[in-house]
């Protein structure tokens, strides 16, 4: 019998912020239902493709914003939780796009290392660096977080990629209970994911080798405790230090706000 009223979550978070592996943690429990980036597709290849990057001329025909919200907002029968990972920077500041009867909450890396990381991708992909999100998508999902908790009136749920990282069970628990739903041990140790329910764009070799190749053949969360060596900045392209510097303030910010091992 299908759930008239599963718990729906939005997890927002930007590139290289370790949150393919949380998706991946999320969805190994039967009962939910995960949505891989459905506004990221149509930013960059819905009819309305705002993005200047990504796949030539490949397209989702017929696929529209509006399509991502008549997804989210329906029901999956089976399913007690609706998941959508997805970018903040994808919702291109139009927050009318945002669906109803959901829970947000945020996922953060400290952009020092999701912006080294995220230069990293361009370069593989031979892509000018000036066609990042601008901060790296840091300010983007700065702005969505004021928004949630500002007008929506909803609470701040944020968790660190690091803390993740180093703390998993701890900080997937808190997580759980901060939007109300079951916790299980699957989320510290899950099965290779088989991208069935990914859109077969993202599954294009070219994506999933460059954008995600650790991330599917994950199957816990690797500690840094033991090698936490900071990036040395000076060694990340100068478009990236730009970006990161106007990442910072913002991460920084919400880095207090976030929930704690």
């Amino acid at each position: 019998m299908a759930n008239l009223h599963p718990r729906r979550v939005m997890l927002w978070a930007y590139p290289r912020s370790l949150s393919t592996a949380f998706e991946f943690s999320l969805a190994s429990r039967q009962e939910t239902e995960v949505f891989h980036e459905l506004y990221t597709l149509a930013y960059h290849f819905g009819e309305e493709r705002v993005s200047r990057q990504g796949g030539g001329e490949t397209r989702v025909p017929g696929y529209f914003f509006k399509d991502v919200i008549k997804t989210l907002e329906s029901d999956c029968p089976g399913k007690d939780v609706m998941i959508c990972k997805d970018m903040a920077y994808c919702l291109d500041g139009k927050y009318g796009r945002l669906p109803k009867d959901y829970i947000h909450t945020f996922l953060i890396r400290d952009p020092r290392r999701s912006i080294a990381s995220l230069c990293k991708t361009y370069i593989a992909f031979d892509a000018p660096l000036e066609l990042m999100p601008s901060s790296g998508g840091v300010k983007q999902l700065y702005d969505l977080h004021n928004y949630v908790t500002d007008t929506l009136k909803q609470k701040s749920i944020i968790i660190d990629a690091g803390d993740l990282a180093n703390y998993p069970e701890k900080i997937i628990r808190k997580y759980c209970e901060a939007v109300g739903i079951p916790y299980c041990d699957n989320y510290i140790n899950w099965k290779e994911n088989d991208l069935e329910y990914w859109h077969m764009i993202w599954k294009q070799k070219a994506i999933r080798d460059v954008c995600h190749s650790q991330a599917v053949k994950s199957t816990h969360f690797k500690s840094n405790l033991h090698n936490n060596q900071p990036v040395d900045v000076s060694e990340v392209p100068h478009q990236g230090q730009l970006q990161i510097e106007a990442a910072l303030p913002y991460y920084n910010e919400l880095f207090q706000k976030r929930i704690r091992p």
